[in-house]
């Protein structure tokens, strides 16, 4: 046996005792779909399969429910989850998740639809929650989820736009009051250097007719001050809902462009043409296809590329960021 045989081991086992037991990584990657109907074919889930992100995050109508029969909905989240590329993502990655109208139960549906609660349960079980879970006793499926150690968090923040929603047109709630002290303090308290708000409606596109923040002036208004504020970290949104994905951007609403990253759909895409949007960076794109974050942390602040993908994952919209604490 020569010199270098046994050089070689002591400095690998130099360098893992360095390494402290249960040291947590940082992720480097997060895939977020929504509009996914659960019978048809899915080769974007294919393909994220193949990519093994660290995140994956459902954003909303992550199954096409439209149904007051609770085990029709559970019918189809039990196809959603046999999905044999779903179940191989599982596997590989951690999994979170909101609701929207189709899989609370109806199109366009918020807080009087008559079984939300038992919605509710029915999507908590589709995400793996605990049975012990605080979740399962709380009114409205938003959650927080950190990941990474001290100097390379990411903070996830979903939201739930449904539960408390009053209906289109009253300008009244969405959030509900208890929800957004919940919000206020995810982001005041928050010592990631990364954070991500996800909504399952668009945030910062307001000129086409469909579901939109926009619908709600009060809330819309409450949202940018909030976002505003100096004690609150720079975030960057995350929407679904369309069956389009786009790009959005407000340069003006805080001391940083805000970004509104819209995937939709997963397998059902749906019209054709463009439309109007003038916060939108670059093009509409229409074909199946999922949104990604791929995080660098090798610089001072970490920089993310958010990257929407066809169902090959071949990029089509990009956008570069710098991100930071507060």
């Amino acid at each position: 046996m020569g010199p270098n045989c046994i050089v070689k081991p002591l400095i690998l086992a130099l360098l893992l005792s360095s390494i402290p037991a249960g040291a947590v990584e940082p992720i480097r990657q997060l895939v977020f779909v929504s509009c996914f109907k659960e019978q048809r074919p899915a080769p974007a889930l294919e393909t994220i399969a193949e990519i093994k992100p660290d995140v994956f995050i459902w954003m909303g109508d992550n199954v096409y429910g439209d149904t007051l029969d609770m085990e029709v909905l559970k019918g189809k989240y039990q196809v959603a989850r046999e999905n044999p590329s779903y179940a191989k993502i599982r596997q590989t990655s951690k999994i979170l998740g909101t609701w929207d109208d189709h899989d609370l139960g109806a199109n366009d549906a918020g807080k009087e639809f008559p079984k939300k609660v038992e919605s509710q349960n029915l999507l908590l079980d589709f995400l793996d929650v605990p049975a012990t879970s605080p979740r399962r006793k709380q009114e409205g499926v938003y959650h927080v989820a950190d990941f990474g150690p001290p100097g390379k968090m990411v903070r996830v923040i979903l939201l739930d736009t449904r539960y408390f929603r009053d209906p289109v047109g009253s300008d009244g709630e969405m959030l509900g009051e208890a929800q957004w002290k919940w919000f206020e303090k995810m982001l005041v308290e928050s010592e990631a250097q990364v954070n991500v708000v996800v909504s399952s409606i668009q945030v910062l596109s307001a000129e086409h007719r469909w579901e939109k923040w926009a619908n709600f002036p009060k809330e819309m208004d409450r949202l940018m001050k909030l976002l505003a504020r100096k004690d609150v970290p720079p975030v960057i949104l995350l929407s679904g809902d369309r069956h389009v994905a786009e790009i959005s951007v407000d340069r003006e609403a805080c001391a940083y462009p805000l970004y509104d990253i819209t995937s939709s759909s997963l397998n059902l895409p749906l019209g054709e043409g463009d439309e109007a949007n003038e916060k939108r960076e670059g093009r509409l794109f229409r074909p199946a296809n999922f949104g990604s974050l791929s995080i660098d942390w090798a610089w001072e602040k970490p920089v993310v590329t958010a990257c929407i993908r066809d169902a090959d994952g071949v990029p089509h919209r990009a956008v570069t960021l710098e991100m930071g604490s507060k």
